[in-house]
């Protein structure tokens, strides 16, 4: 494995050098000042998208479980009865 990344990182390297993207080696503009083409980049930005809204989705579903619980939204503790805030004290130590 350790030998693969050094061949990726060569490879990387010689093609930033000679003007082409680094991840698909199709020759880039010289205006651009991007390293990547923007093929690479668009797939790269949809890519990231895509995860973040998996991970946001996953977050928002488990903050409201929590809250309809009366249990902090961020560490998941019970809080008590008469407590008026929605997040715990120690969360809120943290905060500030």
């Amino acid at each position: 494995m350790a030998t693969e990344n050094k061949v990726r990182r060569k490879i990387y390297k010689q093609r930033k050098i000679e003007g082409y993207c680094p991840r698909c080696g199709i020759k880039k503009r010289k205006s651009e000042k991007f390293v990547n083409c923007s093929d690479c980049r668009e797939y790269y930005r949809n890519f990231n998208q895509e995860i973040s809204e998996k991970q946001n989705k996953k977050r928002r579903t488990l903050y409201k479980k929590r809250k309809k619980n009366n249990l902090c939204p961020r560490c998941g503790k019970a809080l008590g009865k008469k407590y008026k805030n929605t997040i715990c004290r120690s969360c809120l130590d943290k905060q500030y």
